[in-house]
């Protein structure tokens, strides 16, 4: 039944599984690539809403922007080694910019 559902339905299905357990850390890949925009939302307002207190949630994604308003510290990654690790503040206080600028200027093509 599982195997008829969008992909967005599929990732919210998966994503309250997930956040239903009692962990200290969730680890999410991708959580919201290849849904859209209405899903997305549902998605994240679902991680802020489920997880433990004191738990910690490391979400890897290409779509900056759409979860940089949940972030409280960041860390890039290039080729397996870290390129910048940050708080959110710190980026936006003593760069003057959003987590998304920062991340488009760190990996320049």
């Amino acid at each position: 039944r599982l195997k008829t559902l969008s992909k967005g339905t599929k990732e919210k299905v998966q994503l309250i599984l997930v956040m239903s357990r009692e962990a200290s850390l969730y680890l999410l890949d991708e959580p919201i690539g290849g849904v859209d925009p209405a899903a997305r939302d549902y998605i994240l307002n679902t991680i802020i809403s489920n997880y433990t207190e004191n738990a910690s949630v490391v979400i890897s994604t290409h779509l900056i922007s759409d979860v940089e308003k949940i972030l409280d510290d960041v860390i890039f990654l290039s080729m397996g080694t870290v390129a910048l690790t940050s708080t959110v503040d710190d980026i936006r206080e003593k760069k003057n910019k959003s987590v998304d600028e920062l991340f488009r200027e760190v990996f320049k093509c």
